[in-house]
């Protein structure tokens, strides 16, 4: 017989003494692995403050803010137009979202003309805006409806007064005082026709779509008629280009070039012999005045004229902005617009500052990897808000984890109405504040870092991206 004692020297024989200490031991790690701090690792400080959420929407709503991106009417001209009624908010990204969900293609210039009465038009679109109500693009206009013109839902009720009180609204300085009062805006970055000087917060970039998409004899000899000099070589039609840029310096004042050549053809482009694009070039130039070459036939010709222009670029200190991404409207091929296309451009070109439109919607941890390894790579969220919202902050939060806060532009409208500008902002500022908030929750950054960062993404760096003053 073994004695007590013997028992409970042997080795792998458990006492009651030994299970109250493992009780202990358990319940210690119990409460460790349920405390937050153990469990939430990227903490680096202390809780924030109470209040901090408060103190961030209110500081982000003091804010000053550079728009990266819009294509807005003259006001001027859009008081003397047809569209000064509820289809003002409809006309752009909305009437898209109607033919997507049944519209016939062809009514746009019945819906915004003056064939129709406002209950015409109503009659026309209602089905459609029942459709695609749900989507933010409406959601924007909705907004837009309420904050502007105290009108809470658009219906076959409200758009009679919600037609009057637009056109009312444009009989004074409505849009200065949107622009200004409204959406704070220090500069607003315009690709599209020049508007009046007294519309100073506006400032302007240019596309040279016609060089870098030629694939006709008609398109070269319609620059050579704009330009009055005849285009008979390669070497004629590149100088056109670079003619054409000085011009847009010189009297717009450009700050940046735009390329949006993804709604025709790939964003790939690759390196060129001379030659070989003369070669194109004289093919072209012998083909019938309205005789299209196939993209690929033409390819190497544009792709040479994309680098002529990402040289002058470089020769002028002038940005790039490029479309990437959803385009707008029905029926493109997303395929040509991923971001990974570009990358041998940022190689060969790294004194150009790339700025990359759009969140690149569907692409963003593409867009995140070239923003963290290039240094000239920048990611812009102009109309990101109004394609998604939730994508808008998933990504937001993944790029402040992963890109130089200095490289995100955090807002552009993308809208041909000030209007829509101002709703998209509004959905903006409540995703951004999220975002910096839910950092600051969890510990992650401090409530004065989150505040820096969103003057950083709201202004300072398109400020910087594009030399503004």
């Amino acid at each position: 017989m073994e004695s007590q004692s013997e028992k409970t020297n042997t080795p792998g024989f458990i006492t009651k003494n030994h299970i109250g200490k493992l009780r202990k031991i358990i319940l210690f790690l119990l409460l460790f692995i349920l405390t937050p701090e153990a469990y939430n690792q990227v903490q680096v400080r202390e809780s924030p403050p109470s209040g901090y959420r408060t103190r961030i929407r209110n500081y982000i709503d003091t804010l000053r803010i550079v728009d990266t991106h819009e294509h807005l009417f003259n006001p001027d001209l859009l008081k003397q137009s047809t569209l000064l009624d509820f289809m003002l908010l409809f006309n752009m990204q909305n009437y898209y979202d109607f033919v997507s969900s049944g519209l016939p293609r062809n009514t746009f210039l019945t819906l915004v003309g003056d064939s129709l009465s406002i209950s015409g038009k109503w009659d026309l679109i209602e089905p459609y805006w029942k459709g695609s109500g749900n989507t933010a693009y409406n959601r924007v206009s909705l907004i837009a409806a309420d904050h502007l013109f105290g009108i809470d839902d658009i219906n076959r009720t409200t758009i009679g007064p919600l037609s009057d009180k637009i056109r009312n609204a444009y009989k004074g300085n409505w849009f200065n005082y949107v622009a200004e009062e409204k959406c704070r805006f220090d500069f607003i970055i315009q690709d599209g026709d020049r508007m009046g000087p007294e519309y100073k917060k506006i400032r302007y970039v240019s596309r040279y779509t016609p060089w870098i998409t030629v694939r006709s004899k008609y398109r070269v000899d319609s620059i050579s008629v704009m330009q009055v000099s005849e285009i008979k070589t390669l070497e004629d039609f590149v100088a056109s280009l670079e003619d054409k840029l000085i011009q847009d310096l010189k009297n717009k004042g450009i700050v940046g070039i735009k390329i949006n050549m993804a709604y025709s053809r790939s964003l790939n482009v690759e390196r060129v012999k001379t030659e070989a694009a003369r070669k194109v070039f004289r093919s072209l130039m012998d083909n019938k005045e309205y005789e299209h070459m196939t993209w690929q036939t033409a390819k190497p010709l544009q792709d040479y004229m994309v680098i002529k222009l990402l040289e002058l670029a470089d020769k002028h200190d002038l940005p790039v902005a490029i479309h990437t991404g959803i385009q707008t409207g029905n029926g493109n091929r997303l395929e040509n617009s991923n971001p990974l296309l570009l990358a041998n451009l940022f190689q060969d070109f790294p004194a150009v500052r790339f700025s990359l439109f759009h969140g690149s919607y569907p692409f963003g941890g593409e867009l995140a990897t070239l923003a963290k390894n290039y240094p000239n790579v920048y990611i812009d969220m102009c109309w990101l808000y109004a394609i998604a919202p939730s994508y808008s902050e998933r990504y937001l939060h993944e790029w402040l984890e992963t890109v130089p806060a200095n490289k995100i532009m955090a807002f552009g409208g993308d809208y041909n109405n000030i209007e829509n500008v101002y709703g998209e902002l509004v959905v903006a500022k409540q995703i951004i504040t999220r975002v910096l908030t839910d950092k600051v929750r969890e510990r992650y950054m401090s409530e004065e870092r989150a505040m820096a960062i969103a003057k950083m993404i709201l202004h300072d760096n398109a400020v910087s991206f594009y030399k503004l003053r």
